[in-house]
């Protein structure tokens, strides 16, 4: 009787602590959540939500450096959290939809996006694209936000507005150049900016800010012709 007792009172303890070992992992699973969710994987918008604690270089990274699977990730074999492997499938997509395939309101959609985002930490076009669709940067990079905008208006048109799809670029880019986007991040919410796509790529953020004019922020560069 003693013995069964025994057995009775450990089993109480083991499931006792049990209990307390799956409420700590759930604490510490809703924590880790809570610091990544400002640019989470699953989420769309036209701009970066951010948490201020006080400690503006970690809120620019939990707002700017996404983690996660985005929405289309599945359908693409992509994530946020293998960005050197999902840099190769979304550069490729750029080949697999040619710009000469979309329609006149996909290619629309296309420039309006392509316009606005560039490679400017690895090279010196305005933009991945000019006024017309045609290429003026041929990195690997580019190549990925051509891509996934392509992609992106031809198989989900009603489901991404153009804004929305220059966030989820945005955030692509983030992974690409982590330092020089938390970089201006935090130089943005220094000067109470939202971190907006139109904030996060203006080529000249820091020049601006340096010479306090915030005015003209998020302003597009002139664009070129072809190449």
């Amino acid at each position: 009787m003693a013995l069964q007792k025994d057995r009775s009172t450990k089993l109480l303890i083991l499931v006792a602590v049990a209990a307390v070992v799956l409420i700590i992992n759930q604490w510490q699973i809703m924590a880790i959540s809570d610091l990544t969710g400002g640019s989470g994987g699953s989420s769309k918008g036209t701009k970066l939500n951010v948490k201020l604690s006080g400690d503006v270089v970690q809120d620019a990274i939990k707002a700017v450096v996404p983690t996660g699977t985005p929405l289309y990730g599945a359908e693409l074999g992509v994530s946020f959290d293998d960005p050197v492997n999902s840099l190769s499938i979304l550069a490729k997509l750029d080949r697999q939809v040619p710009t000469n395939t979309l329609t006149e309101a996909e290619k629309a959609r296309f420039i309006n996006v392509g316009t606005k985002i560039s490679c400017e930490f690895c090279c010196g076009a305005p933009s991945v694209i000019d006024s017309s669709g045609r290429d003026l940067c041929g990195c690997s990079h580019a190549a990925s936000f051509k891509g996934l905008s392509k992609y992106l208006v031809k198989n989900h048109p009603d489901e991404w507005t153009d804004d929305e799809i220059l966030l989820e670029l945005t955030k692509w880019k983030a992974l690409y150049y982590p330092k020089n986007m938390v970089e201006k991040a935090v130089a943005a919410l220094e000067n109470g900016l939202e971190l907006t796509p139109a904030v996060l790529n203006d080529r000249d953020l820091l020049k601006k800010i340096s010479k306090g004019d915030t005015t003209s922020i998020g302003d597009l560069p002139s664009m070129v012709g072809g190449c």
